[in-house]
């Protein structure tokens, strides 16, 4: 086995895993205008919604690196 190619998988798996968790938060933004809540509240929790997505989005691409580009690339361009 290469140096560091275990680690470097578990890096990857890690970072596809934040990935795909990173999309589950979509569906909420269907519920959050259903909740009985004032409107900067609802907005409040949007924004909280979006970037803890975008954040673990970023976590997940960082892990991945370079290998996990090419394979979201390889994906996207099906």
């Amino acid at each position: 086995m290469p140096p560091g190619g275990a680690n470097r998988r578990i890096r990857f798996i890690a970072g596809v895993a934040f990935i795909a968790v990173s999309f589950l938060v979509y569906p909420s933004y269907l519920v959050i205008p259903l909740l009985p809540l004032s409107g900067t509240m609802k907005l409040g929790i949007t924004l909280l919604a979006s970037l803890l997505s975008w954040g673990m989005f970023g976590v997940g691409f960082y892990l991945s690196g370079r290998e996990g580009y090419d394979w979201l690339k390889r994906r996207l361009r099906r």
